[in-house]
């Protein structure tokens, strides 16, 4: 398919009388990887309810223990190598960092072997999950297929080939929730099919991925490897395994520690309650923040170089607030009665989980994609500092829950400070970028304020719903809720159309990425 400057001079002179001339690369790569996550969303919205009816809670929170244990792993099985595969000026230094990473990873996997060897037992019995045991031996497996993956993330993304980590992202969710499914209708449900479902996944998104990179770029790599480069990249980018791997281990700690001591204080269930909820309130998160993050890693790298790093940063806040603070708020309004509705009564709790994390998610969405700033800017020891207060202000949360026998508190303290900490981490990240703190507030509220009416609006119809109170029992569902979850989506569109007409840029980037579409179908 030929590109635009290739087209005959009348479809050129058409698109350039329609588009603005203006850079919409961002929002063009922004809105490629949100369409593949969005096709990932749109599976998981379908089958999640289908997979909460056909799981217990309890299968849930074991398949979380084995990523929590298996994730942490993975995130430090390049020594955080793959982090640096943007950062290099020139593609030629940036293959030999992939080369070092991928070196790392397979020194690393073995020795995650021994760790299995050595503290399986005791990680399922603190666990309080017996049936994990043996499927921690698939442990280096996950570690391999993952790190492999983060590490093909980072080259892809440097070439900006967004299309075909969607590819590999679409894989990996099709063959992860589809064995799941199939699983739970062959009645096979256990907590050990959801784990050997998310493996498959995670190798078929891994192997996808590595065809499609070396297809079109294995020669060039292979080419341009030196071990005489390798070497200075591992010594250029040596503050990576000496800080930047222990900010990652502290900041994954933070995800999966609620998990892990809810099992160990009171049981899988509890984990399985936080998982599902999580999973849920994280779906924005991974949609629209992982989308964003993962083109922003390339461009804040070549905005720093330029000059132009506070532009890039204050656009990308401002897009991050206007569309992660409106659904997290009316989650913590009608969080129980989604739940409900979309996965069945036995998952009431952990709609209620969802409704006290909440907020905390919504930072987490802000602080996601702008954490590879503290690489950018060489400031990775405060990174360490930051995420070490959240490791110790999480376990510190569900200790004080756990001797009380509380899981709620231990949430809600969780939550709380989590709040705080990221807070501090987004406007402290974006100071040092060039934004000012009093700017970043001032976004914040601004769009606080602008919700507020949508809010408002949906809370009255929860608190006067005129929906009489009948169930289909057939498919025991509250038509009551039914309404309010309509409502709320329908006034959470009416948000949306309202808030991009107030940003002309957004308007104008999709304008132009639906006009080039066009072009490209009529030239092909």
């Amino acid at each position: 398919m030929n590109d635009i400057h290739d087209k005959p001079q009348s479809v050129k002179a058409e698109f350039e009388n329609v588009i603005p001339k203006k850079d919409f690369g961002y929002f063009s790569d922004v809105l490629k990887m949100v369409g593949g996550n969005g096709f990932v969303q749109v599976i998981k919205t379908i089958l999640s309810p289908i997979i909460s009816r056909l799981f217990l809670p309890e299968y849930l929170g074991v398949s979380q223990n084995f990523s929590s244990i298996a994730n942490i792993f993975a995130i430090l099985s390049s020594l955080r190598y793959d982090q640096t595969v943007i950062l290099p000026k020139k593609d030629e230094q940036a293959a030999n960092q992939f080369a070092i990473s991928i070196f790392f990873i397979l020194i690393t996997t073995p020795i995650s072997i021994i760790l299995v060897w050595f503290f399986k037992d005791d990680a399922a019995r603190l666990l309080r999950s017996p049936q994990l045991e043996n499927y921690l031996w698939f442990v280096p497996v996950y570690v391999l297929a993952l790190g492999s993956f983060n590490a093909l993330k980072q080259w892809n993304t440097r070439k900006r080939q967004y299309f075909r980590l969607s590819a590999a992202q679409v894989a990996s969710e099709v063959v992860t929730d589809g064995m799941t499914t199939g699983f739970g209708f062959a009645n096979l449900a256990s907590g050990s099919s959801m784990i050997l479902a998310r493996i498959a996944g995670q190798l078929i998104g891994s192997i996808t991925l590595g065809y499609l990179i070396l297809k079109e770029d294995g020669k060039y790599l292979i080419s341009q490897i030196k071990w005489k480069m390798m070497k200075e990249g591992i010594s250029i980018y040596k503050k990576f395994p000496l800080f930047n791997i222990w900010s990652a281990f502290l900041s994954n700690a933070t995800l999966y520690i609620p998990g892990l001591l809810l099992s160990a204080y009171f049981s899988p269930t509890e984990a399985g309650y936080f998982s599902m909820g999580n999973n849920v309130l994280r779906l924005p998160v991974a949609l629209i923040a992982s989308s964003i993050g993962q083109v922003f890693s390339e461009r804040s790298a070549k905005s720093f170089h330029d000059g132009q790093l506070a532009k890039t940063v204050l656009e990308t806040y401002k897009r991050l607030v206007v569309f992660g603070l409106f659904p997290m708020l009316v989650l913590t309004i009608i969080g129980k009665e989604f739940f409900i509705l979309a996965f069945g009564a036995k998952w009431a709790e952990a709609g209620i989980y969802s409704q006290i994390l909440s907020i905390w998610t919504f930072f987490v969405f802000l602080a996601s994609p702008v954490s590879n700033l503290t690489n950018v800017l060489g400031k990775n020891e405060f990174s360490v500092f930051i995420n070490l207060i959240k490791v110790i202000t999480s376990i510190g949360s569900f200790i004080i829950g756990g001797i009380i026998g509380n899981a709620r508190l231990g949430l809600w303290l969780f939550s709380i400070s989590g709040i705080i900490t990221y807070a501090l981490f987004v406007a402290w990240v974006n100071n040092a970028s060039g934004v000012p703190v009093k700017r970043t507030v001032q976004i914040l509220l601004d769009n606080f304020v602008f919700s507020l009416p949508f809010l408002a609006v949906v809370l009255i119809f929860k608190l006067f719903n005129p929906v009489p109170n009948i169930t289909i029992t057939s498919l025991n569902l509250s038509v009551p809720y039914m309404a309010l979850v309509l409502f709320s989506g329908l006034t959470g569109i009416l948000y949306y159309l309202m808030a991009i007409k107030k940003d002309p840029a957004i308007k104008e980037a999709i304008f132009h990425f639906i006009a080039k579409l066009n072009i490209k179908k009529t030239n092909q």
